[in-house]
């Protein structure tokens, strides 16, 4: 059951999603009304549009892999400072195997490292859809 005082938040996220998804449906339609057209003199207006869409998918797409690095990278720093893996308090059952010491400093920075990683990819994505959305028009 939830609590009381998850309900607002499932409202703020269920609006939310709602005017994204209406957003996005009218859009598309506006998208898909201008393609079917037969008239040529907006083809630039076309290509225009397609490179800003493109642009706009791969900064939607940036953004969370940039929020998931930075949990990454998060899970860990706590890693190296607990010198355990998993870190305390991550909600591990308690029969879970345990790496110790120098294992568990190379696991830390593993995955320090996994997450720089998804972050440079995620504030590298619009920058690529930028540069394709440019080749479009």
């Amino acid at each position: 059951m939830l609590k009381s005082s998850n309900r607002p938040i499932l409202l703020v996220l269920l609006v939310t999603l709602l005017v994204f998804g209406g957003a996005l449906i009218y859009f598309t339609m506006e998208y898909l009304s201008q393609v079917t057209k037969a008239d040529f003199s907006s083809f630039k207006t076309m290509e225009h549009q397609i490179g800003m869409w493109l642009l706009v998918v791969t900064m939607l797409a940036g953004m969370p892999a940039v929020g998931m690095g930075a949990y990454v990278m998060y899970i860990g720093s706590r890693i190296l400072e607990t010198q355990q893996w998993p870190p305390a308090g991550m909600g591990f059952r308690a029969e879970a195997p345990v790496m110790l010491g120098d294992r568990a400093t190379f696991v830390g920075w593993g995955v320090m490292g996994l997450g720089f990683v998804l972050v440079l990819c995620g504030l590298m994505l619009p920058v690529v859809g930028w540069k394709f959305g440019g080749l479009v028009q």
